[in-house]
């Protein structure tokens, strides 16, 4: 008698259609999830280059001497949508903030926080290098 049970071998040509049919069942999710993670970060990245393009246009429009209006309109044309803006001028510097949310899959993912912000200083003979302090913010 032999010790070893005897192996079934299979006949040549035998299918193994269903190893992969499960393979594919696990690893799907997986790279559903990579993909939607991938898609947040790449949003959240341009978002916050948007933020910070924002920023320094506000920023040079104020040193420049143009109104505060032309400033935040000038910011919210580039940041995205329902960005806030604050803008602070003060030591003959203007320093501007523009931070928005985003969310990218409304309740399946969480909402990214993103923030871009610039300090120019002011030019001469411009009503911002008189140091004044004018917090304006929407």
């Amino acid at each position: 008698m032999n010790a070893f049970p005897r192996l079934r071998r299979r006949a040549p040509g035998a299918s193994e259609d269903g190893f992969v049919t499960a393979e594919t069942a696990m690893v799907l999710p997986s790279l559903v999830g990579l993909g939607l993670a991938l898609a947040l970060i790449v949003a959240a990245a341009a978002a916050q280059l948007r933020c910070t393009d924002a920023a320094w246009e506000a920023a040079r429009t104020l040193a420049r001497g143009d109104s505060p209006a032309a400033a935040q309109q000038a910011a919210h044309r580039l940041s995205p949508p329902g960005a806030s803006v604050f803008v602070n001028t003060g030591d003959g510097s203007v320093l501007v903030r523009v931070s928005a949310r985003i969310s990218l899959g409304g309740a399946l993912l969480p909402g990214v926080h993103v923030n871009g912000r610039a300090q120019v200083s002011c030019e001469p003979a411009t009503p911002c290098a008189g140091g004044g302090s004018g917090p304006g913010a929407r």
